[in-house]
């Protein structure tokens, strides 16, 4: 067989022509068309040509292709990414400005909870938009032109992203990330006993966490599905691992869950908070002091990296342990970065 395979990389569409060798000279109309058309969206829209291959099938050839195409640079000087996080959020090179509106995508048992309460404890004016329905409302509403909110919690970042930020109004995302498979065994624990949450579990309590795995649980690759903009039922891509990997790399200021208090110093800079101020100092104290508070935390049984639950986890969450293991790596890169822009970012005293 010959294949012709036309990606886009920023809104991830991929057109591909396949067809027996034996039919090249009958088809060769719909072959020209196709390379035609993908030529000149190269030019105007930021696709990729793959020529035709009868040595390598289709999935190779993108595989080696992505691979190729990660180590380019767009047309921009800024990596290939999702089109709402390239054209609404600004860009992790740039300092931030005082008029920043920060997005913090909330990722479940990931330490969201805690960043709350920490930026309301520094009276930071919060807003969190957790159904598709309010990001919708609160976009009607002009919430981010109204400067009325300084940090957004959502669970939906491409949603967020898109409806509520423009390229006038570009937002700074922040996100705390914790390993997937940790937060799976979290979540499953934790909504046992979490009768205050809407997604509360009591009939999980008479399950092991195996017979959780493998036939209760449908939040896999939670991450890389998210920022594609997928449901939990939709299957998650290396494509969409990609876009991810060059998204956060490009647009998102990183934290760490097990570094929660280096992380909430990162992005105390980012959002312009002095730290040596009084009150502040007090705040930040309570959380990171002798007496910590934690929020949303719940002890529970520890699943040990052998076992079969955490193993088949693992397996089920591949595409996500890939992110993240990408994550620790910006987390250490970032550092010299947002330690530059202590002297760039106009502190607030609030």
């Amino acid at each position: 067989t010959i294949t012709i395979t036309c990606i886009h990389l920023n809104q991830y569409l991929i057109r591909t022509v396949t067809m027996a060798k034996s039919s090249w000279p009958k088809h060769r109309a719909v072959a020209a068309v196709t390379v035609g058309a993908c030529a000149i969206a190269s030019v105007f829209n930021g696709f990729s040509l793959l020529w035709p291959s009868t040595e390598e099938d289709s999935t190779q050839l993108l595989r080696r292709s992505l691979q190729e195409l990660s180590d380019g640079e767009g047309p921009d000087d800024t990596p290939y990414m999702y089109t709402w996080a390239q054209k609404n959020l600004r860009p992790v090179a740039r300092a931030p400005e005082s008029k920043d509106t920060v997005l913090f995508w909330h990722i479940p048992k990931s330490g969201g909870s805690t960043a709350k309460s920490i930026y309301r404890c520094l009276g930071k004016h919060i807003d969190i938009e957790s159904q598709p329905k309010s990001i919708l409302e609160a976009e009607k509403m002009g919430l981010v032109p109204s400067g009325k909110v300084d940090i957004i919690f959502s669970s939906f970042p491409s949603m967020a992203a898109e409806h509520l930020f423009d390229p006038s109004h570009k937002g700074r995302m922040l996100a705390m990330f914790r390993h997937p498979v940790d937060r799976l065994i979290s979540k499953f624990y934790y909504l046992q006993v979490a009768t205050w949450e809407k997604t509360y579990r009591p009939d999980w309590k008479d399950i092991d966490i195996l017979e959780w795995v493998q036939s209760h649980n449908m939040d896999n690759d939670h991450m890389v599905k998210k920022l594609a903009g997928k449901l939990q039922m939709d299957e998650a891509t290396e494509v969409d691992l990609h876009l991810a990997k060059r998204t956060v790399k490009g647009r998102f200021v990183v934290g760490l869950m097990h570094e929660m208090e280096e992380s909430i110093h990162r992005f105390n800079t980012v959002i312009g908070i002095d730290e040596s101020d009084s009150y502040n100092t007090m705040c930040l104290g309570q959380y990171f002091g002798k007496d910590l508070k934690k929020t949303n935390s719940n002890s529970h049984p520890k699943v040990k990296k052998d076992s079969h639950a955490w193993k088949l986890l693992a397996e089920k969450n591949s595409l996500d342990i890939q992110l993240y293991e990408y994550v620790l790596e910006l987390f250490d890169q970032q550092k010299e970065v947002i330690e530059s822009y202590a002297s760039s970012v106009d502190v607030s005293t609030a």
